[in-house]
């Protein structure tokens, strides 16, 4: 069977790599990534590994297959493998300590993931660490093996793709740290070795910042430095000796990164020292403002972790406490302050230019475009950091003058540093001050003189808008916000990414500058009905016009746009009624709607009552999502007042009974993920603003149905309205004014209990992203306080479903400690920590997680608690 296996394998590898054949090619790689989740892996890996005949692909593959095995699927093994697994994995440490490079770093993760795995007693009772002590001091023809293991050892402490349990990690993390000074012992050893210098510092950066035994813990304490000081006096002469191979075009890029690493790990690992502006702390400073100057975005960002540390440090109280009085205090800020603002001033140069659109961005792939666009977030938070220690308005000068720079004498002009200075000044907005009257006067003058370019559009009206309250402060003599306008209508109209821009820019200014707006209400209504109707070239999104429509119904002004609406509600209601099956057009006339409830409120009168009567039998025809989020605004704005309860009870019953049609099963939830959305977003403002409209009717314990059908939605957004709707369920019967409604509420509850709970405990374990986890917790400590004893007998009876070799005796009582703690008042943020450790017991590995869910199977479970009525 192994043979047979094996002779797959190569044959598989053959046919990837040298078959010309696409469609073989992608056969051959998706079997191959099936094999690697099997039991046979372990052996084939293993086994072509030990062979000679073997070449590199196999080498590469067969490693990569082995350590993913080990840190995913260790559990597959018996407990009597593991020493003849760490002797196979130390035979092939030796057997590629010279090379090649890849399949030998393969083999250290695997090993340090086996580490991970096992107790220190396995490795011979003085853990992997001591082990490799007493491996390097018998076996020095296999240092360079022995050292990369040391090197990756407290990489993966931390990496999650290692199938451990929590307390095993935790053990682990403990055992480094109680093996860190052997660790650092055997690497200072080993720097007399001048070929391998590079790798032993690359050990150094790995366990100082992992262990945190330089500067992070122990120079608080009045002896941390003296106790480090031979290990720092040894440590940084070496690494500061690297910083002129930053420059060497000979080097290999990696070996360039790796240095650079090394440098942004020094300075970040001694960031406080380094504040105190020492001549010797000032050399790392500009020896990282080399690194920050590299032509690589991906070396030079390796320093912003630096720079902002060490703008908390300059700029934190905290750092100066030691200096006792005020006046002590004061006078050291204001000297560091002072000496660290060339090396800032030099920084906002140096990253500036990081953020310029490269000639050739429009041939890029959809992922390139997305690495650069991080990239430009990245250097903006670098900018603010900066303006902390500089001050805002003095970084505007640094950034002005690039923009005058790329201005040039306007001949030949390029717009990509026109366009990377005016983000910079953008990335800043925050930070300078309203009452700047220097610069900023120049920066908006300049603003209607540029090309109309597209991503320069989009630029300039992102400045607008986060210049929004400075232009409220200019003084009116400035005429400033009329051409600026006219720049927004511009990006509206030019694509969609600046009319995205443009929209959420007039937002802000409608909404800070609305005293400058007086006298202009008919040329903004003219722009709210180009945003709604769709004609008029704008070229705004759907989801884009609903900043602009808001921006816009900011004009406060109710009784005027009441009678308005109420005058052209013949004609609205005419585009309902024939365009009813246009999804974007009724978006958009509910987004007016909505806004035009919003903004009116009771002034509306008879209009209301119509538009209610329209949207509920339109639903029923359509199914359009869009009218159950106009429906949840008229509940916020009409729900407590008793003139309307007739008409809001007519649309609560006629939106959630089509609901209740439509969303049966899991897979209808799946298919309409905008429809559950806005149909539970809906029914939490029912239970805030109209319960007694709600809870007391039929529809209310078949929508809870209807909620636990669809709990395990994988959309977001759906699946959290879902979870809010259960929560203000929950919260209503504890409150005060929900008292009426408790008993009523417990009942429902009580009979949906076990199920609901196996739904919830299902989620818990897997069946929703652990990006869940707060939603989820707050339901099950909900369903705990609430119900106690029956709570923790529904949680016992669903978690012993589930086979021990997924969940121990011992994890299964942890869990039910904490839904006991849970009832009996814990707070839930320390609850939701312990429950985030059940929930990574139970997604390991996926054969794990397949476990929990085939045990568990919440999307089996079935209910009819409340029938419709007949």
């Amino acid at each position: 069977m192994e043979a047979q296996a094996t002779a797959a394998v190569k044959e598989a590898l053959a046919a990837l790599y040298h078959h010309p054949d696409d469609a073989t090619r992608t056969a051959a790689d998706r079997w191959l990534q099936q094999f690697q989740h099997t039991l046979d892996a372990w052996q084939v890996a293993d086994s072509l590994l030990h062979d000679e005949s073997s070449n590199m692909e196999t080498q590469i593959f067969c490693s990569q297959t082995l350590r993913s095995k080990v840190q995913r699927d260790f559990e597959e093994l018996p407990s009597e493998a593991f020493r003849p697994l760490q002797d196979s994995l130390y035979a092939l440490l030796k057997k590629f300590s010279k090379g090649p490079q890849k399949v030998r770093t393969q083999i250290c993760i695997a090993m340090a993931a086996l580490a991970v795995h096992v107790p220190v007693e396995d490795w011979g009772g003085g853990g992997i660490v001591n082990w490799l002590s007493d491996e390097m001091n018998s076996q020095q023809d296999f240092i360079p093996s022995f050292l990369e293991l040391l090197t990756v050892l407290p990489q993966e402490c931390s990496s999650h793709k290692i199938a451990a349990r929590p307390e095993r990690r935790r053990q682990f993390e403990n055992d480094l740290r109680s093996s860190a000074e052997v660790a650092l012992s055997l690497l200072t050893a080993c720097l007399g070795i001048d070929q391998l210098k590079e790798q032993v510092l690359e050990g150094f950066a790995s366990w100082l910042l992992t262990s945190e035994l330089i500067h992070f813990t122990v120079s608080r304490e009045s002896n941390g430095i003296t106790e480090q000081l031979p290990l720092i006096q040894v440590l940084i002469p070496y690494v500061m000796g690297l910083k002129e191979q930053l420059k060497d075009s000979s080097k290999d890029e990696e070996d360039v990164k790796a240095i650079a690493r090394l440098l942004a790990d020094m300075g970040d690992s001694y960031v406080e020292l380094i504040a105190a502006g020492s001549d010797d702390a000032m050399q790392i400073v500009n020896a990282l403002l080399e690194v920050t100057s590299h032509s690589e975005f991906d070396i030079s960002s390796m320093t912003f972790n630096f720079w902002h540390h060490l703008m908390r440090n300059l700029t934190d109280r905290g750092s100066y406490a030691s200096y006792g009085s005020e006046v002590s205090i004061n006078t050291e800020r204001n000297r560091r302050l002072q000496l660290f603002r060339q090396p800032f001033e030099i920084l906002v140069s140096l990253v500036s230019f990081r953020v310029e659109y490269p000639e050739l961005y429009h041939t890029f792939s959809e992922e390139d475009q997305r690495d650069f666009r991080h990239s430009r977030y990245a250097v903006s938070d670098v900018l603010l950091d900066a303006t902390d220690v500089l001050g805002g308005d003095p970084t505007l000068k640094i950034l002005f003058t690039k923009l005058i720079q790329a201005c040039g004498n306007g001949q030949n002009q390029k717009w990509q540093p026109v366009e990377a200075a005016l983000f910079c000044i953008q990335a800043i907005a925050k930070s300078v001050s309203v009452e700047e009257n220097e610069i900023l006067p120049q920066v908006m003058s300049l603003l209607p003189s540029f090309p109309h370019q597209e991503q320069l559009l989009q630029t300039v009206c992102s400045l607008i808008g986060a210049f929004s309250k400075w232009i409220e402060a200019a003084p009116s003599e400035l005429l400033i916000l009329p051409p600026l306008v006219d720049i927004l209508n511009k990006g509206m109209s030019t694509s969609e990414e600046t009319a995205a821009a443009a929209s959420v820019a007039f937002k802000y200014i409608c909404e800070d500058c609305r005293r400058k707006f007086s006298g202009s209400l008919d040329g903004l209504f003219q722009i709210y009905q180009i945003a709604l109707s769709g004609v008029g070239g704008y070229k705004v999104s759907s989801e884009d016009s609903l900043h602009l429509v808001e921006a816009l119904s900011n004009v406060k002004l109710p009784q005027v746009v009441a009678d308005a609406v109420n005058r052209y509600w013949p004609t609205l209601k005419s585009i309902f009624d024939q365009r009813a099956w246009d999804t974007r057009t009724m978006e958009s006339l509910c987004r007016s709607c909505k806004f035009a409830v919003r903004t009116c409120g009771r002034f509306m009168g008879f209009t209301i009552g119509a538009m209610l009567e329209e949207i509920q039998t339109l639903y029923q025809q359509h199914n359009q999502a869009c009218f159950l989020y106009l429906s949840s605004e008229v509940i916020k704005i009409f729900g407590s007042d008793p003139a309307c309860a007739n008409y809001l009870a007519s649309l609560i019953q006629a939106l959630f009974g089509h609901t209740i049609q439509l969303l049966r099963t899991i897979q209808d939830f799946t298919a309409r993920p905008d429809i559950a959305d806005d149909c539970f977003l809906l029914a939490s403002r029912c239970i805030r603003y109209c319960p007694d409209l709600f809870v007391p009717t039929e529809m209310f314990p078949r929508l809870v149905d209807c909620a636990m059908a669809g709990i395990t939605i994988q959309h977001r957004e759906a699946c959290k309205s879902i979870l809010s709707f259960l929560s203000d369920v929950f919260d209503l019967a504890k409150s005060p004014e929900g008292e009426k409604y408790r008993e009523l509420i417990n009942t429902v509850i009580l009979q949906r209990g076990a199920v609901l709970t196996r739904i919830m405990v299902a989620s818990l374990t897997g069946a929703l992203p652990s990006s869940r986890l707060e939603e989820v917790s707050y339901v099950l400590v909900s369903l705990s306080r609430s119900f106690g004893g029956n709570m923790l007998s529904w949680a016992r009876e669903c978690i012993t479903l589930i086979p021990p070799q997924a969940l121990t005796d011992s994890e299964r009582s942890i869990f039910l400690n904490i839904i006991s703690d849970a009832s009996s008042g814990s707070s839930l943020g320390s609850i939701t920590d312990r429950f985030a450790e059940i929930s990574e017991v139970c997604r390991r590995n996926k054969t794990v997680q397949d476990i929990v869910q085939g045990a568990l199977r919440p999307h089996d479970l079935s209910f009819t608690v409340a029938p419709p009525p007949l």
